[in-house]
C-alpha cells in the first residue's frame, strides 16, 4: 500500500470537489481495486496526487460515457494498461504511464514512435516477406465512437502471446472496427481474426490452440515455398 508519497496533497473532500465527484465514489472506486490514495503514517488519512484525480476523471469517463462498469474495468486493467483501455495517442501514454499509480495494473511498455529506416519506411511497414500476419479488428461501435471490448483485448493478448514466440517470422497488427481495412473486410462483428488473409474468427474469441494451428500451417507453408522456390 502507498503510504506516504509526496506530490499527494489532496485530502478525499478536496480531491471529490475537483473531479466532481462524492467522497463516497471515491472510496467504491478504491474499494473495487481502480485507485489507490496515499495514507498519512498515523491518522491513515487519504491523500491524492494530480495523477490520481487524471485516472479518477478516467474512471468517471469510461463508467458514465462508455457504459463500462467498475468490475469491467478492473477486469480490463488486469489485461492491458490504462492507456489502451482508454485508446490515448502514444505521446499522451508515454508521458503519462511514469506517474500512474493503478493497483495490479497490466504492465507494458508505451509504444515509442515508429523508427523509420534509410529509405522512409516504418518499422511495421518493413515486416519481412516471409512473415505470417494476424489481423485484429477489434472495438463496438457506437453513436459513430469505438468503446473498449474485452474480448478483443482477449483476442490481441492471445496474439501477440503467440507472435512472441515466433520472433520476425509472426506479425500482429490492430485495426479499430471503423477503419478503412476492417470495410475492405467487411468486418461487421468483432473481434475479427484474419491470419494471412483468411478470416477465422468473427464475433468470437479464438482459442490458443486453435490460432496456434493456424500459425503452425502458415509458417510451414511459408517454410515450404522457401525449400521449393518460386514455380
Amino acid at each position: 500500500m502507498s503510504v506516504g508519497r509526496d506530490d499527494a496533497v489532496y485530502p478525499i473532500s478536496a480531491a471529490a470537489q475537483r473531479v466532481g465527484l462524492s467522497a463516497r465514489t471515491l472510496r467504491i472506486y478504491e474499494q473495487e481495486g481502480l485507485i489507490l490514495p496515499a495514507r498519512k503514517p498515523r491518522s491513515g488519512q487519504r491523500l491524492y496526487c494530480e495523477q490520481d484525480l487524471i485516472w479518477i476523471r478516467c474512471i468517471s469517463e469510461l463508467i458514465h460515457g462508455h457504459s463500462l462498469t467498475t468490475t469491467g474495468i478492473r477486469r480490463l486493467l488486469d489485461l492491458v494498461p490504462c492507456w489502451e483501455v482508454k485508446h490515448c495517442p502514444e505521446d499522451v501514454a508515454r508521458r503519462c504511464a511514469p506517474h500512474l499509480n493503478i493497483p495490479e495494473m497490466a504492465v507494458r511498455t508505451p509504444a515509442g514512435p515508429p523508427t523509420p529506416s534509410a529509405s522512409g519506411e516504418t518499422e511495421a511497414e518493413m515486416a519481412p516477406g516471409d512473415a505470417v500476419e494476424i489481423k485484429i479488428f477489434y472495438g463496438i461501435k457506437e453513436f459513430g465512437v469505438v468503446f473498449p471490448c474485452l474480448k478483443c483485448i482477449q483476442a490481441e493478448r492471445i496474439a501477440r502471446r503467440l507472435a512472441e514466440r515466433h520472433p520476425g517470422r509472426v506479425v500482429v497488427r490492430k485495426h479499430d472496427v471503423l477503419s478503412p481495412e476492417a470495410d475492405s473486410y467487411g468486418v461487421m462483428m468483432t473481434p475479427t481474426v484474419v491470419v494471412n488473409g483468411e478470416v477465422v474468427a468473427s464475433g468470437k474469441g479464438l482459442s490458443a490452440n486453435r490460432l496456434e494451428q493456424l500459425l503452425a500451417r502458415h509458417l510451414r507453408a511459408k517454410d515450404e515455398e522457401e525449400t521449393c522456390g518460386p514455380a
